[in-house]
């Protein structure tokens, strides 16, 4: 029973060495069999919420969104109905989106990407 218990221990080491070497090897050669997935890069964005011209507020409520393949994302927390949105780039003054909203996400196709946006609800 002491024999059977070392060489099957033995036969772990063993085999643990091997596919170690063919693990290093296929990392040599840059080449793999497991297919990998591209993971996408989500970069968060500083988003404003200003309601019209009335808004005195120093602190302006937070939007969750970020930014992903040139497109922004913003997610309400709740679902808005109807309204009319402007989102501007804080940094150069552009007019990102400007229209009629309905829903929970707005996804908006950017042309240049910045950080910080305000979205104004007319």
């Amino acid at each position: 029973m002491k024999a059977l218990s070392l060489v099957l221990l033995g036969s772990v080491f063993l085999l643990q060495s091997t596919m170690l070497s063919i693990n290093a090897s296929v990392i040599a050669d840059g080449t793999s069999s497991v297919p990998t997935e591209e993971k996408r890069i989500r970069k968060p964005a500083n988003i404003h919420l200003l309601k019209g011209e009335t808004s005195t507020r120093s602190i302006l409520p937070v939007v969750p969104g970020y930014i992903e393949d040139n497109q922004l994302y913003i997610c309400f927390g709740a679902p808005i109905e109807d309204e009319y949105l402007v989102v501007k780039d804080t940094e150069s003054g552009e007019i990102v989106y400007s229209g009629t909203f309905i829903g929970n996400i707005l996804v908006i196709a950017l042309t240049n990407l910045g950080e910080s946006y305000t979205i104004e609800i007319v």
